[in-house]
């Protein structure tokens, strides 16, 4: 009987044991946060000016972006117009709302612009990397797709932005 109870006792223990070692007793690992959507629309007027190969590109424009408002976008950059007829080009820029502020940079391996064949409209593409963000979006990094226009003739541009922030 000594035997049956020592048994009972080793098997109690050890239940014990594995209830305290279990993962219901152990923390558990942070969730990995959710993807936020990000959706805007700008417009505004752009220059450009041409030196050489070397364009210097300035935007400023007004819309809305969700999360951070109605705001602003202001950028600057330059491109390279010996690669015709899509014109790749970098630059930093930022939107800024009543919800905070998104920085991001352009760089030439993901951005154009390609005009028509008398070089007055341009398509432009582009994939914006967030730097840094404050307001609602504080910490969240990501890349927006931008697609818009550029009417070189009266410089006037459109852009949309898409994309998810984490």
């Amino acid at each position: 009987m000594r035997t049956f109870n020592s048994i009972i006792l080793v098997f109690a223990v050890a239940a014990l044991v594995g209830l305290a070692a279990s993962p219901a007793g152990a923390a558990k690992p942070k969730p990995k946060p959710k993807p936020i959507a990000f959706v805007a629309s700008y417009a505004g007027q752009a220059s450009t000016l041409v030196n050489g190969n070397t364009v210097t590109i300035t935007a400023t424009g007004n819309g809305k972006g969700a999360l951070i408002g109605a705001g602003s976008l202001k950028a600057n950059g330059t491109g390279d117009s010996s690669q015709q007829p899509c014109v790749p080009f970098g630059g930093t820029g930022s939107l800024t709302g009543a919800g905070g502020v998104i920085n991001f940079t352009a760089t030439p391996s993901t951005s154009n612009g390609c005009g028509d064949e008398g070089g007055h409209n341009f398509t432009v593409k582009a994939y914006l990397t967030i730097t840094s963000a404050t307001g609602k979006l504080a910490k969240k990094k990501g890349t927006l797709r931008a697609i818009g226009t550029y009417s070189r003739d009266d410089g006037s541009f459109t852009v949309k932005l898409t994309g998810a922030l984490k």
